[in-house]
């Protein structure tokens, strides 16, 4: 038998410390740490035989529209109808409420108000738009007869003369008027663009025409039926040349003018 002196036990062992048994009821410094048979186990916890305890819930949601539509169950769309409802229902107590003895002569309020031409919305926020001010001018509205004064005709008014027509547009915005040239130079474009319409228009039905001639002509050489360009129609091409046929066009006009007020002169005297 070995000896009563284990010297191969460790002191920490073999000697239990003095505060172990000492220290029981409300001033154990260790009850947290002992645990007794009678103790409850912990709630949820795995036990012994009948694997994890799951307290969730299962949800069977229906495959539904409003079921795919939200990701979270036991979501319902119904709700917001509920806060909606609650919503309506403070805006209705804080409209103020007409009692009886206002509502006595209705009739007579909304027939003053409809000569008057008010509505009822207007007296929710206590204000009212007076129906004269209507018929008020703005401040900054000019009348059109301080307008049509004329500095440099000793202050004489001119009954439907805007001095302004031409110079301002309708947003009171400055508009630069177009010099002579620029005038010139707006009307021969025009001609260049009614010209090259015009030359389009017959190369078109040339090439029509040449490609109904060759469908009945087997052995006819392959055509490229693009209008061709004529930089001669062109302002930006050719300045000059489009200067020059506007020209001879306005001198044409001209002529032919002339030629019609003096036939019609020599007829009619």
């Amino acid at each position: 038998m070995p000896p009563a002196d284990n010297s191969y036990i460790p002191k920490f062992i073999s000697n239990v410390p003095w505060y172990y048994n000492e220290l029981h009821g409300s001033d154990d410094a260790f009850k947290h740490q002992r645990k007794e048979p009678t103790s409850a186990p912990a709630e949820g916890g795995p036990t012994a035989g009948q694997g994890f305890d799951d307290n969730g819930k299962t949800v069977n949601a229906a495959n539904d529209f409003a079921a795919k539509r939200d990701r979270w169950h036991g979501y319902n769309a119904k709700e917001w109808d509920e806060i909606f409802a609650k919503w309506d229902s403070l805006k209705k107590s804080k409209r103020p409420k007409h009692t009886e003895e206002s509502d006595s002569d209705d009739t007579d309020y909304e027939l003053e108000l409809q000569e008057l031409g008010i509505e009822r919305k207007d007296f929710q926020r206590g204000f009212v738009e007076d129906p004269i001010e209507k018929s008020i001018r703005e401040r900054k509205y000019t009348p059109a007869y301080i307008l049509a004064i004329n500095a440099n005709e000793g202050g004489k008014i001119r009954i439907g003369k805007d001095s302004t027509r031409g110079i301002v547009n309708d947003e009171s915005d400055f508009v630069k008027q177009p010099s002579k040239e620029e005038k010139d130079f707006n009307r021969m474009q025009q001609f260049a663009w009614e010209q090259n319409k015009q030359y389009e228009q017959e190369k078109s039905r040339e090439l029509y025409q040449r490609q109904l001639a060759n469908m009945s002509n087997p052995n006819a050489e392959a055509v490229d039926y693009t209008v061709p360009v004529d930089l001669g129609f062109s302002v930006e091409a050719s300045p000059t040349l489009m200067m020059m046929k506007k020209k001879e066009e306005d001198k044409k006009k001209k002529d032919a003018s002339d030629k019609r007020k003096k036939s019609l002169l020599d007829r009619y005297g």
